[in-house]
């Protein structure tokens, strides 16, 4: 599936802000839910290749791609981008931070963690309030 990112609202139809049975509604696979260490209240949607983060209230906070799944800002695609061209990409970002792991543009809300290969192993899209607490 194809995921295209609006920076701080969401990805396709699924927003930022929308409530976990929303979120469902819109999906037809049925999720995994789980708990990221003890706090990020996670559904994973294994054939898309999708993760919706919630908060304490139950409102999406986040989205998480990995393949399969195709995830575009525009019209460049970010899990196959390497990180040279992505740090590029988000330079513009004073805020940007940038480690051997990935990157994080608050600037745009939207983040990615490579493993040892060149292309990311997964890409998030946040809420502007995702990291605030």
């Amino acid at each position: 599936m194809i995921f295209s990112i609006t920076p701080h609202v969401g990805a396709r139809e699924l927003q930022f802000g929308m409530n976990r049975t929303a979120i469902r509604a819109h999906l037809a696979e049925t999720p995994e839910r789980f708990f990221r260490g003890e706090a990020e209240d996670t559904d994973f949607y294994a054939f898309l290749g999708l993760f919706a983060l919630y908060n304490a209230a139950e409102t999406c906070v986040a989205l998480e791609f990995t393949r399969p799944a195709r995830v575009l800002i525009g019209e460049v695609s970010l899990l196959s981008l390497s990180k040279k061209k992505a740090l590029a990409l988000f330079e513009a970002d004073p805020a940007l931070e940038h480690d051997g792991a990935g990157y994080t543009c608050y600037q745009q809300g939207i983040g990615a963690y490579y493993e040892a290969s060149q292309r990311a192993g997964s890409v998030i899209a946040f809420s502007p309030d995702c990291y605030s607490s």
